[in-house]
C-alpha cells in the first residue's frame, strides 16, 4: 500500500491530476466519502450527520448460497449515497457502465477536469485491503490520476491521506454481482454542488429512516430481525457457524459502522439535529437511540465469544436479537407519533 501525502501528490509531474483532496479519516465509508466530496464543493458537515441525512439505519437479512458467508445480515439502509443527496436537493443518479473499460474512462475524464468522483467498490479487489472475503458496496472517492504509472489515487475511511491503487485492480473492484450490493462501475462526479441544509430536511431525514425500519418486509427493516430469530438453526447447521457468527460481529462493530450497528454515528447525528429541531431533543430520541446501540453492541459481544467455543449459544443470540427489535420499535414508535 502506497499513501500519497497531498504535497507528495502536487510535487510530481503533469502526469497526474491536479485535485486538492478534502479527505479526513473517519468511521464509515459512505458517510466520510460524502462528507469529503461535500467540503470539496463548500459545504461543511460532520460525517454523522452525513449519514443521518442519508437514513442510513437498515437491516438487511441476506442469503448468499456457495459462499463462505451464506447468510448475512446488513445493518445500513439501500442506497444510502443516493439518499443523501435526494435529501439535500441535489439531482442524483449514479453513472454505470457495460464495461470495466468505459468505466475506467469516464473516471479518468472525470479526473482529469479536475473533479473528484464517488465510487463503489468490492474491497476483495483493493490491494491495501488484502481481504480473502467480498465485501460491495463500499464506497470511497478517487480524486487523482498517475497516468504514467498507470494508478488512481483514493481516499477510503479511516486511512489518513491518499493510497495508489493499480488501474487494473480499481476497475475490478468496482464491478460486483453480489447482493445486496451490486453496482457496474457506480461513479457519481458533480461538476458542481450548491446546497444549503435546513432543518424540514433533517426532520424528513429522520422519519423516512423510521418509516424504512418499520415498514420493511421479511428480509429487511424489523422484520428482518424475525426472519433471523427463524433462521438460526440453520445458521448452526453450518460447518462453519463459527465464521458466520464471526463475520456476523464484525459487520455490525467493525467493518466501518463506527460501533453498535451505525446506531452509536446515528446518535450522534440526532444529537446534531436537535439543534436544529427541538422535537427531537424533547422526544428522547438521542437516549432511545443510544439503547438501540447497547443493544446491538450486547449482540455482537455475544456473536465474538460464540464464534471462539464449541457450542452454538441459540437461546441466547435469539434474545439478543429481540432486545434489539424491542429498542428499535420503540425508537420508530416515537419518532412516527412525535415528529
Amino acid at each position: 500500500m502506497h499513501i500519497v501525502e497531498l504535497g507528495e501528490v502536487l510535487g510530481v509531474t503533469s502526469n497526474v491530476s491536479q485535485i486538492n483532496h478534502c479527505h479526513r479519516p473517519g468511521q464509515h465509508c459512505g458517510s466520510s466519502a460524502i462528507r469529503d466530496l461535500l467540503e470539496f464543493h463548500g459545504l461543511n458537515l460532520t460525517e454523522a450527520f452525513c449519514f443521518g441525512l442519508g437514513a442510513g439505519l437498515g437491516i438487511t437479512y441476506v442469503e448468499v448460497p456457495d459462499s463462505a458467508t451464506p447468510f448475512i445480515v446488513h445493518v445500513r439502509s439501500m442506497g444510502f449515497e443516493e439518499n443523501v443527496f435526494r435529501a439535500l436537493g441535489v439531482p442524483f443518479s449514479w453513472s454505470s457502465y457495460p464495461n470495466k473499460q468505459e468505466a475506467t474512462a469516464d473516471m479518468n475524464e472525470a479526473l482529469r477536469d479536475g473533479v473528484p468522483a464517488l465510487l463503489l467498490t468490492d474491497i476483495y479487489h483493493l490491494p491495501y485491503f488484502n481481504s480473502s472475503t467480498h465485501f460491495p458496496g463500499h464506497a470511497i472517492v478517487a480524486w487523482q490520476l498517475d497516468e504514467a504509472r498507470d494508478e488512481v489515487l483514493v481516499s477510503d475511511t479511516e486511512r489518513p491521506g491518499l493510497i495508489s491503487v493499480p488501474g487494473v485492480s480499481l476497475g475490478d473492484a468496482r464491478f460486483s454481482t453480489s447482493p445486496p450490493f451490486v453496482h457496474y462501475g457506480n461513479l457519481f462526479a458533480p461538476r458542481s454542488l450548491k446546497v444549503e441544509v435546513s432543518a424540514e430536511q433533517v426532520r424528513a431525514a429522520i422519519i423516512e429512516n423510521a418509516r424504512v425500519l418499520a415498514e420493511g418486509n421479511r428480509n429487511s427493516g424489523l422484520s428482518a430481525l424475525d426472519t433471523w430469530i427463524e433462521l438460526l438453526p440453520r445458521w448452526r447447521e453450518q460447518e462453519n457457524w463459527r465464521w458466520l457468527l464471526r463475520f456476523a460481529y464484525q459487520v455490525i462493530e467493525k467493518r466501518g459502522t463506527g460501533g453498535a450497528g451505525f446506531r452509536a454515528m446515528y446518535a450522534d447525528f440526532l444529537l446534531e439535529a436537535g439543534e436544529m429541531l427541538p422535537v427531537v431533543r424533547m422526544a428522547k430520541l438521542v437516549e432511545l437511540m443510544q439503547c438501540s446501540a447497547m443493544a446491538w453492541s450486547e449482540l455482537a459481544a455475544l456473536l465474538k465469544i460464540a464464534s471462539e467455543t464449541d457450542v452454538f449459544p441459540i437461546c441466547e443470540i435469539e434474545a439478543a436479537i429481540t432486545r434489539i427489535k424491542l429498542q428499535e420499535t420503540q425508537y420508530v414508535h416515537q419518532v412516527i407519533s412525535k415528529l
